[in-house]
């Protein structure tokens, strides 16, 4: 083996150890905010009980679940009544559900009054944001359904959002 094609070889391992060791910052931070684990355990049970292939994990502060999505080629008219260019978007298929949760300090404060429908044609989107005065923190949820969801579970999904006060830590 010649001495150039050994260098490579070293810089090449190298490079892959790098990639393969993992990142540490100053602090050991937890990819999980254990505040939100009860919460998140509540809200998993709900959801494999109406859906029980649905992916979901909890990642920092955020919360995500799935079950039978695809992409929709989805346009709305703008406030002039003008057609906006269309664009793609994950929603659920009939059957499915797609949601995602953001957990943040403070009241809520985003444009959109929460809460509220929107509907996509395909498929409708639930915004919450309910606040917990105990915890001062609110969470943002958009919950895509189809139009044949099972209302009892919109019902106990709705409860469970809005006492997630109680769940956290």
């Amino acid at each position: 083996m010649n001495t150039k094609h050994h260098t490579c070889l070293l810089l090449f391992a190298f490079v892959c150890s790098l990639l393969a060791a993992p990142a540490k910052s100053g602090e050991d931070e937890s990819l999980q905010n254990p505040a939100l684990k009860r919460f998140y355990s509540e809200l998993r049970t709900l959801v494999r009980k109406h859906y029980p292939k649905a992916m979901s994990h909890l990642l920092k502060d955020t919360i995500n679940f799935k079950h039978d999505t695809r992409v929709f080629i989805v346009h709305e008219a703008q406030m002039t009544g003008e057609w906006q260019d269309p664009w793609e978007t994950r929603g659920p298929k009939p059957g499915g559900i797609l949601c995602d949760i953001r957990f943040q300090r403070g009241k809520y404060q985003e444009q959109a009054v929460a809460p509220q429908a929107f509907d996509k044609r395909y498929f409708k989107i639930l915004l919450l944001a309910p606040y917990s005065e105990k915890h001062n923190a609110h969470l943002v949820v958009h919950l895509s359904y189809p139009r044949d969801v099972k209302e009892d579970f919109l019902k106990q999904f709705t409860e469970l959002v809005h006492d997630f006060g109680k769940h956290v830590r």
